[in-house]
């Protein structure tokens, strides 16, 4: 066996070690994220409150004022109205498509009545732990293949001038050198 042979061997079987040893540690990172995403919501649940807020004009799209399709939900915006803190504030914020003035939506709100976003889900805190653990994952994995086949590549280039070396050498008589 060649010595690139050896070494494409051994990049193949460090290469499947490396792939194994990512899970886990994508793993644990992905749960460190939905660790520090839940303390994030929870933070976030002590000090902001969902009220009731009324539309005051019909929600609208972007600038076409053509409704959109009803995929992903809130595409359209609206001016609502809510009391915080004994004051009326009105605030443009997203709605479903084909909301109408008069109607009823829910809006989160910290503690100086001050409109903030609502606070995400735990299934949404585990969708974006999910996807960082996999990422990490796909990332160092394709690393790992792409530096794989640079090492081919080379070892491929050195094995075939080795090759043609031996060929050229082939059919020359013992102790002929042409320069």
């Amino acid at each position: 066996m060649r010595g690139c042979d050896r070494l494409r061997s051994a990049m193949v079987l460090i290469g499947v070690f490396f792939v194994l040893l990512m899970v886990p540690l994508a793993a644990a990172v992905g749960t460190e994220t939905y660790s520090r995403l839940d303390q994030e919501t929870q933070a976030e649940l002590a000090t902001h409150h969902p009220t009731p807020a009324t539309l005051v004009e019909d929600s609208r799209t972007g600038s076409t004022g053509e409704p959109l399709p009803a995929a992903p939900q809130y595409q359209a915006h609206a001016r609502v109205q809510w009391s915080a803190n004994g004051q009326t504030r009105t605030a443009d914020v997203p709605t479903e498509s084909g909301t109408k003035a008069g109607q009823t939506v829910t809006v989160w709100l910290d503690p100086n009545g001050g409109l903030v976003a609502a606070p995400e889900t735990g299934s949404q805190n585990a969708a974006t732990a999910v996807s960082v653990a996999c990422g990490i994952w796909v990332t160092a994995t394709g690393g790992y293949c792409l530096l794989f086949l640079v090492v081919h590549w080379v070892a491929s280039r050195r094995q075939q001038a080795q090759l043609t070396r031996e060929w050229n050498e082939l059919d020359r008589p013992p102790g002929w050198h042409v320069s």
